[in-house]
């Protein structure tokens, strides 16, 4: 008797890209690309990894990422970041979001990148040494003080920034402001919290983070 080898499905991938060159770029040479197809941006939840291609890890770029991470409805969702520059406090959040690779953008090329994203569905990650060390320190940092940037409640430094500046009466548009993000970023922590800790809405998880002591 024999056995038919099942062969896997594709992976689904969203590309999200700093300009509409790279965009339209990697678009196009993924759709060609064998064991992948391309889901359009408005379908992130849906989508096996999340390919972000950026020159330098901006706050809009970790807004994608932490978009990605909170709308999914796929608990293997990974993401593979495409970038010459990201800080290390932006590495350590994303990698919570769930970035497993990132590819150094000047010494890239396409067939590394589909490799990446393929290879990330069994587990794979690639990481430059000198991000793989930031990331050992920050585990360590976290081992020495294990309440690290974590506040009561699970609430993360960013969070509580947030949520002390709405228990103040400030909307999202003056937090933005004076934060210096953008206003979408406020926007999608505030629906991280509430979505992670099934809080109704942003009146509760004030109310929620209070009680807790995280304010």
């Amino acid at each position: 008797m024999t056995h038919t080898e099942k062969t896997p499905a594709p992976i689904s991938i969203v590309v999200r890209a700093a300009d509409p060159v790279s965009l339209q770029g990697a678009e196009v040479l993924l759709r060609r690309s064998d064991g992948t197809v391309l889901l359009p941006a408005d379908q992130v939840e849906r989508a096996d990894v999340i390919l972000v291609l950026a020159n330098e890890v901006t706050e809009e770029t970790m807004s994608w990422m932490e978009e990605a991470s909170t709308v999914s409805s796929n608990p293997e969702m990974r993401i593979v970041l495409v970038a010459d520059r990201i800080s290390k406090p932006r590495l350590a959040h994303a990698v919570r979001h769930g970035l497993v690779s990132v590819l150094p953008r000047a010494q890239t090329g396409f067939p590394e990148i589909v490799q990446a994203v393929l290879s990330s569905r069994a587990g794979s990650s690639q990481m430059p040494g000198e991000l793989l060390r930031s990331l050992v320190e920050e585990l360590r940092t976290l081992l020495r003080d294990p309440t690290g940037a974590i506040f009561p409640g699970g609430f993360e430094g960013r969070e509580v920034e947030v949520l002390r500046l709405l228990a103040e009466g400030l909307d999202t548009t003056e937090i933005a402001a004076k934060l210096n993000y953008s206003e979408r970023t406020i926007k999608n922590i505030i629906f991280a919290v509430t979505r992670r800790l099934n809080l109704r809405n942003r009146t509760h998880a004030v109310a929620y983070a209070m009680r807790v002591g995280a304010l």
